[in-house]
């Protein structure tokens, strides 16, 4: 009998032993989670109009909700229970039209670093609704730093994602990869890093992925074998690979398999200037007649639709008159491709005016519509799902979906109705945390020299 109460007393002890290690534990990874910047609580986005980031017709009168950072179910709003706990916030945005947070696929926030500019950008793009960059390439050493304090919440900015950059030796005597590298010599370090046939390449993306990169960038200045073998291997290890659409000497069809390939209208001027060896925007040749039926440029796209490549358009950096490449070409092969089934990403690779108070991104997704095409649902998936694809992170965010990062852009305008309406941006979540728009005081961003 004594024995059995021993027992019975050991184990009530044991019971509030383990209670309060679990106590503890749940503690500390509160605390974590507070270092970390992850948000916490469960929130109930109340009776909007869901257009998820895929081909789905809208949904009106639903309610996404959140648990910390995730989302935990979308529901229509008739099914929510009457009491939904004391712990769940409730907010209202009957009227109001929810999609994924915007993906800008074409930045550089770091080519010649500069914080407070940089800092002052993804701010005005986060309360315009992008909740992630794509950075191409640039001083990684301060792009990581960026990186973590988007990430930990420190300061407001869309979550970063950037490329470790490799190309021909030549190409390093380029001014912008000297100031991507101050301190260090361009050409010998892990983010701006020079390829020859003597190169072990395994090592190379081994090396571009150990700078926290997401993906690596093939730029220029390579023979086609050469490309062909870095793409290879970074697709061996599950390395997402992100390039020009040409080279240089390689030609288009050696960057077919990479991930995603840039600049729509490189295809253009390959076409009528195929000799091209090196890099370089000088000297274009006319484009005068040319249009996406020319056969040199329906062959491209038939094999660029057929690799899987997603394009990275970047139509922000065609204009309308000039010796380069036009809008009116650039939309044309965009319009094309699409038709062809090539995915389509939104990247800008420009910077918005520092008077605007609306990201640049919006600007792309406009030109996607009027110059190539597509309608306002494929452009926001252009800058959601496939972005995310581009990314490698079609798991984690790019579509509103139970599991999901809870990335969301609440307009007060219907987007599907005119693109123009991703400017009526009325609150921003980024993996659970609140940026309302209201709350965004726009000051012209400072003067900054690339």
């Amino acid at each position: 009998m004594k024995r059995t109460l021993a027992i019975v007393a050991m184990t009530a002890l044991s019971g509030v032993a383990q209670h309060a290690q679990a106590g503890e534990a749940d503690t500390q990874q509160d605390h974590l989670n507070k270092m970390a910047g992850k948000a916490s609580g469960r929130v109930i986005y109340r009776d909007v109009t869901l257009i998820d980031g895929t081909d789905a017709a809208p949904r009106a009168g639903m309610s996404i909700v959140v648990n910390d950072d995730r989302i935990e179910a979308i529901v229509p709003t008739g099914q929510l229970p009457a009491d939904s706990g004391e712990k769940t916030r409730i907010v209202d945005v009957a009227g109001l039209y929810a999609l994924p947070g915007l993906i800008d696929s074409h930045v550089h926030y770091a080519t010649n670093p500069d914080r407070p500019y940089a800092e002052a950008e993804l701010k005005r793009s986060l309360y315009g609704g992008v909740t992630g960059v794509r950075d191409m390439a640039g001083d990684v050493r301060e792009l990581a730093g960026l990186s973590r304090a988007a990430l930990l919440n420190q300061i407001p900015s869309p979550d970063i994602f950037y490329a470790s950059l490799v190309a021909g030796p030549s190409f390093f005597k380029d001014p912008r990869t000297v100031a991507a590298a101050l301190g260090t010599q361009p050409g010998q370090v892990p983010w701006l890093y020079a390829v020859d046939e003597h190169t072990r390449l395994p090592l190379a993306v081994a090396q571009a992925r150990g700078t926290g990169a997401t993906g690596m960038k093939i730029y220029a200045n390579l023979p086609g074998t050469l490309v062909r073998k870095l793409i290879a291997e970074s697709n061996s290890q599950h390395f997402p690979v992100w390039t020009h659409l040409q080279v240089y000497p390689a030609t288009p069809y050696d960057s077919l398999g990479a991930t995603a390939v840039s600049h729509a209208c490189m295809i253009a001027r390959y076409v009528r200037e195929s000799g091209k060896t090196a890099y370089g925007h000088g000297g274009e040749p006319s484009y005068a007649g040319l249009t996406a039926d020319d056969p040199g440029i329906k062959r491209y796209i038939a094999a660029l639709a057929k690799s899987g490549t997603i394009m990275d358009a970047t139509l922000s950096v065609y204009k309308a008159d000039g010796p380069h490449c036009h809008i009116d070409l650039a939309g044309d092969i965009t319009r094309a491709m699409h038709a062809a089934g090539v995915r389509i990403i939104a990247g800008t690779d420009t910077d918005n005016t520092g008077d605007d108070p609306w990201p640049a991104l919006d600007g792309e997704l406009e030109k996607l519509v009027n110059y190539a095409g597509l309608t306002p649902q494929q452009a926001i998936r252009a800058a959601t799902a496939n972005a995310a694809m581009a990314l490698g992170r079609q798991r984690e965010f790019g579509t509103l979906e139970v599991g999901k990062y809870a990335n969301m852009a609440f307009l007060k305008r219907d987007p599907l109705q005119d693109i123009a309406n991703v400017r009526s941006v009325v609150l921003t979540v980024k993996r659970g945390h609140q940026y309302a728009r209201d709350e965004y005081q726009f000051k012209p961003l400072p003067r900054h020299v690339d």
